[in-house]
């Protein structure tokens, strides 16, 4: 029988909140967190209580896949919830900002840690010329931004043929 097995160990679940919560967040953002809160300790307290609610989350999101075990997560909660209005608007939202933003902000970590071992992606391929650069600068596309593009347009094709 070729069926996956329909549960999570505690480690499993505890290991895809942990994942989901650091993320690549831990490498892009630590030193303006201590800008913000002031010490180290205080970003501590923060990454702690934001674990934390992350976790309930989890749970409550386990809870909702014990009454509601159909494939398609939030889009089958919201559509039982409030309506197939909801549901699709959520797909969509994933789709055109949510998932899109979380995909471009790992392709920024990508080419920044890339840049630090090979500086030479830091190179601009070519400059648009509108203000929309740092400090109202033209916009410079550089060769590491155009390889992190094809990291994602690879993955998005084994993503999309191992469906």
């Amino acid at each position: 029988m070729n069926e996956l097995k329909r549960d999570l160990g505690i480690w499993a679940a505890v290991s895809i909140v942990v994942g989901t919560v650091i993320g690549s967040g831990i490498f892009r953002v630590p030193q303006t967190m201590t800008q913000n809160a002031g010490s180290v300790e205080m970003v501590f307290a923060v990454w702690i209580v934001g674990g934390i609610l992350t976790m309930a989350g989890a749970l409550t999101y386990a809870e909702l896949a014990s009454m509601l075990p159909g494939a398609g997560g939030e889009y089958v909660y919201l559509t039982e919830a409030y309506g197939p209005l909801w549901g699709y608007l959520y797909g969509w939202t994933q789709m055109w900002v949510a998932k899109s933003g979380s995909i471009a902000t790992l392709a920024t970590a990508f080419f920044e840690y890339s840049g630090n071992f090979f500086p030479e992606l830091e190179h601009a391929f070519f400059q648009i010329p509108l203000p929309r650069g740092e400090h109202g600068a033209p916009l410079c596309v550089r060769d590491g931004q155009l390889i992190a593009i094809v990291v994602i347009m690879l993955l998005a094709l084994v993503n999309s043929s191992g469906v």
